[in-house]
């Protein structure tokens, strides 16, 4: 099996992120960031993950399983993970596996919508302009309404 046979939204996912300038980009600190995924995770009462920067040219990534995520420096000029987007990213890997394990696909519906909740939250940009651009790369999702703020 491929890997777009596991995580099949997970190309549509990138390139949506990809098409919001800054998302790539690092702009807020290591310690910024931390505090980002601890809010994160206090809206959706999981355990905050240890939070780590490496300076290699690698993604940002999450290992929910052992409660960890690993942000990606300042190696290569002011691309890299330390920012908003990609530490919210990361933050929803981390609470889409506390709330569901492995019953969740990586980039998928379950995913998607605690992702778009907590870009919300953190005020990204708005609801309407998040959900409407995400739909033009044909994703989509599903809200937890237990935790999902209001509109």
């Amino acid at each position: 099996m491929s890997a777009a046979d596991l995580d099949p939204h997970r190309d549509d996912v990138y390139r949506w992120e990809d098409s919001w300038p800054g998302w790539d980009k690092n702009h807020v600190t290591l310690k910024d960031c931390r505090t980002i995924i601890d809010h994160a995770c206090r809206a959706y009462a999981v355990s905050c993950p240890v939070v780590k920067v490496h300076h290699k040219r690698s993604i940002s990534f999450c290992i929910p399983t052992k409660g960890y995520i690993s942000l990606q420096g300042w190696a290569f000029k002011a691309q890299g993970g330390l920012n908003v987007a990609t530490a919210l990213h990361e933050a929803a890997h981390h609470i889409a596996w506390q709330l569901h394990k492995e019953r969740v696909q990586d980039h998928g519906p379950t995913f998607l919508g605690i992702y778009l909740d907590l870009l919300i939250r953190a005020q990204v940009a708005p609801r309407i302009a998040l959900e409407s651009s995400a739909r033009s790369f044909g994703l989509t999702w599903k809200y937890n309404d237990s935790f999902r703020l209001p509109v």
